[in-house]
């Protein structure tokens, strides 16, 4: 079983070999037929604009030069089930909404706002969203939004009393409640594992044996056995570097889903001696979903790797934290194996949507990595 794996930059040239959510929206298995096109027609399905916050924002959620999403989230405006007084005032990432709410709460978290919140719609997909004041949690809604959850920011002293009181001694429940903290997860959505566990696929794995030394991993695909999304203490060296992984690892599990309900189609068919690739690329239209799913089973993961690198730039960058936001950039920028042309085009209209959002200091930022950038990059194709 392969597995895709975000690594520290000093150790990604070592891991990339190996298989490393990007788009911030993955097409389902009843949607393939109706995709298609080149990756720039359907950009605005696969990304959504992003938004440039800062993590460590005021109690209104202004942290500087700041800009909103371009496309309107369909549910700004909205009010809160049972909080008429609070309605959505902007949404951050994918104004469509991602699949997990895992992955929302990674970019609500990175707003640093006291207002951030998830929320998810009668689409059944997450929103990261700002409110128009401090919201409650709320549930069954009967409108446009069902589910609404507290998300908040990152207070840094607490967020360093907690790192300080868990790494002291890798104490696996004081890691629980940092991992839970630094993340905006409830705490019984941590499982700590340590070496030879068995991770949780229902949760967010915190992965303490001195043998993982990646930032975090994601299961590599097996038709037979569930998904899991590990993270390593590496990525919580700061507040920006813990949701970016999480973002990160949350691409390849929505990619790893998909992958498996494009396999389950390919099993249940007469597909003869074509390989699940060969079946694929008959079968689905869109050649970037190819490149995802078919790489995904084979192990050729460049498509999967690509995009999480992306999405962790991005929310790095929205997250004003520019120290991870070089770092995950550069990640993008020193990718030696890249996926097909068709696949690269989301990307690459991703980071110039994105780059045209930022502020100057965040622009000055991006260029010198850009300026830096292997030959092949997706960072010299803007």
């Amino acid at each position: 079983m392969i597995q895709v794996q975000r690594s520290s930059l000093a150790t990604s040239a070592r891991l990339r070999g190996e298989a490393d959510q990007a788009p911030a929206t993955v097409p389902t298995a009843a949607s393939l037929d109706a995709v298609a096109g080149d990756g720039r027609a359907n950009f605005d399905v696969l990304f959504g604009s992003p938004s440039v916050q800062r993590f460590y924002a005021d109690s209104n959620g202004g942290g500087g030069n700041t800009r909103s999403s371009r496309t309107t989230d369909p549910l700004v405006g909205v009010a809160l089930p049972g909080q008429k007084d609070v309605t959505v005032q902007r949404s951050f990432g994918d104004p469509r909404g991602y699949e997990t709410r895992n992955h929302a709460i990674a970019w609500a978290r990175a707003a640093g706002s006291d207002r951030a919140m998830v929320v998810r719609g009668n689409d059944g997909r997450w929103h990261a969203v700002e409110t128009s004041v401090v919201g409650k949690d709320a549930d069954k809604g009967t409108g446009a939004v069902k589910t609404a959850i507290q998300v908040g920011k990152v207070d840094q002293a607490q967020y360093d009393a907690l790192k300080a009181d868990a790494m002291r001694n890798n104490d696996p429940a004081k890691w629980k409640t940092f991992a839970a903290y630094a993340l905006g997860l409830p705490e019984s959505e941590i499982n700590v594992i340590g070496k030879g566990d068995t991770p949780a696929s229902d949760k967010v794995n915190i992965n303490l044996s001195p043998d993982f030394d990646a930032e975090g991993r994601t299961a590599g695909f097996d038709p037979k056995r569930p998904a899991w999304v590990q993270l390593g203490p590496a990525a919580f060296d700061r507040p920006a570097n813990a949701v970016s992984t999480l973002a990160h690892e949350e691409v390849h599990a929505e990619h790893r889903r998909l992958t498996g309900e494009i396999y389950k189609k390919y099993a249940e068919s007469a597909h003869g001696s074509d390989t699940f690739r060969q079946w694929a690329a008959k079968h689905i239209k869109d050649v970037r979903s190819v490149d995802i799913v078919a790489g995904y089973e084979d192990g050729t993961t460049a498509a999967t790797e690509l995009e999480a690198h992306v999405e962790a730039a991005r929310v790095s960058f929205a997250s004003g934290d520019l120290t991870q936001a070089r770092t995950d950039l550069n990640k993008v920028a020193t990718l030696r194996n890249l996926p097909l042309l068709q696949t690269q085009l989301p990307s690459i209209e991703a980071l110039k949507t994105m780059r045209d959002s930022l502020p100057p200091d965040a622009r000055k930022v991006f260029d010198e990595v850009a300026g830096k950038a292997n030959r092949k990059s997706v960072l010299n194709g803007l």
